[in-house]
């Protein structure tokens, strides 16, 4: 099934190679240059999708223009077939909803001459379906958009009202919050992405469902449109609340959320946990007909829909969700259960997916970052990472990431903050870099990076 994920150019005839690489509703297209550097004319790409059912295809804005450019109407962005995207990746967005079927995705390269004006070369076309589901009926990975703070949500939103009527300005008051901007539902869609619609889904779902149960362990908890589904359920639902640190006071979300919920599903369907220190775990268990789980990173807040760049890991069927059902049932219980089985690995059982799962907290004796860290070192050909805390979290994982960095394996990841990954040379991750300083009409320059495999 990789291939579904990975789809090639197949122009020879192109001076570059194109593949795409499908992602959840987005995809990201990187291009390599055949010869050892592109010539000094080559101002770089204009990129184009076809969606399934469309009569043509449709162009990729940039922000970037021509230096001097005239402008007479306050443009923010223009077609890359006038002002080309200087990277040799990029994340296009076709659509919020993607219609199912293939894609195609055009890309060009743009050169330009002596008197400054443009002209195509030879393209390169790769087709891939964005399909919904990233293996269907098994496992979804969905994701939060996180792009609060970028021009793009700046353009669509921002104008009709500030941020404040969108989010509470502190996080205690979530469970209360009211929106009052214009635009609120269509702005939480767009910030949520999938992540949210997949968790509003899968309690809408228990919710409908007399005959279902939920199971749930939340670390931030105060967002109100899960709230009212949690309402929903009635003593249908056991919920853990983490109380470690803020989360205990008695002005929380995570406080006011427990006395809303006790009320709903009953006192002893409430419990607050920290698992002896710090208890982070985001998970919901739908126990029905077709028993389904979320796990992941997104949190059960504003912040964690509709600020922070997160993960909600969508598992379908009993094999993939019993891990997570005994490792609520260990939680729930409390005494015992970092020895017992759910600190262990357990293979979901997903047909043609190797995929295994273990829970926290761990004991000295079975660790797990160091077998994580030996994963990380398998990488051949590219490794991309997206990891919370890396520049305090020493150890296996960090070293294993640091060592690629300082390799022939194209490494490319995010962390918040500073990564603490000390990067001893540019050139042992970037195999060729060129700057198009020649092409002066240009404010950015251009590098180029290895196509990731």
């Amino acid at each position: 099934m990789a291939n579904d994920f990975q789809a090639t150019g197949s122009n020879t005839k192109a001076a570059f190679t194109l593949k795409v690489h499908r992602g959840e509703r987005m995809a990201l297209v990187a291009m390599n240059w055949r010869s050892e550097k592109p010539p000094t004319n080559f101002v770089g790409f204009a990129i184009q999708y076809q969606a399934p059912g469309a009569s043509k295809p449709s162009t990729v804005y940039n922000r970037l223009n021509f230096e001097g450019s005239p402008n007479p109407k306050g443009y923010k962005t223009f077609r890359t077939t006038e002002a080309p995207i200087q990277k040799f990746r990029w994340v296009v967005f076709p659509h919020d909803e993607p219609p199912t079927g293939p894609y195609n995705f055009i890309v060009t390269p743009m050169f330009m001459d002596a008197a400054g004006a443009l002209s195509p070369g030879e393209a390169q076309t790769a087709t891939i379906d964005l399909g919904k589901e990233t293996y269907p009926g098994q496992i979804n990975v969905a994701f939060t958009r996180g792009y609060v703070a970028s021009q793009a949500f700046v353009d669509k939103y921002q104008a009709r009202g500030p941020l404040k009527t969108l989010l509470p300005v502190r996080v205690a008051q979530g469970t209360t919050f009211k929106p009052t901007h214009p635009d609120a539902e269509d702005a939480y869609e767009w910030m949520g992405l999938e992540a949210r619609k997949e968790i509003f889904a899968l309690l809408d779902a228990a919710v409908a469902d007399p005959a279902a149960t939920v199971s749930m362990v939340a670390y931030d908890m105060s967002e109100s449109e899960i709230m009212n589904r949690l309402f929903a359920l009635g003593p249908r639902l056991r919920i853990i609340i983490d109380d470690s640190d803020k989360h205990g006071l008695k002005t929380s979300g995570e406080t006011q959320s427990e006395t809303l919920l006790k009320a709903s599903a009953g006192e002893d369907n409430v419990k607050r946990e920290r698992m002896g220190g710090l208890q982070h775990n985001k998970m919901i268990i739908v126990d029905a007909a077709v028993p389904r789980a979320v796990c992941g990173s997104t949190n059960f807040s504003w912040r964690g829909l509709y600020v922070q760049s997160n993960n909600a890991l969508l598992l379908t069927g009993a094999q993939a969700v019993a891990p997570l059902k005994a490792a609520f049932e260990a939680y729930w219980k409390k005494d015992g259960f970092a020895d017992g089985p759910s600190p262990d690995w357990h293979p979901l059982g997903l047909a043609g997916i190797d995929a295994s799962i273990t829970f926290s907290p761990h004991d000295t004796a079975r660790a797990r970052l160091e077998e994580i860290g030996n994963d990380v070192e398998k990488a051949q050909a590219c490794l991309l990472y997206s990891l919370a805390f890396l520049s305090i979290t020493g150890g296996a994982v960090t070293d294993a990431v640091e060592a690629a960095t300082n390799s022939p394996v194209f490494t490319y990841g995010i962390s918040d903050n500073n990564t603490g990954v000390t990067v001893i040379s540019l050139m042992a991750t970037l195999h060729r870099s060129i700057s198009l300083a020649s092409t002066s009409k240009f404010r950015p320059r251009l590098r180029s990076n290895p196509t990731p495999a």
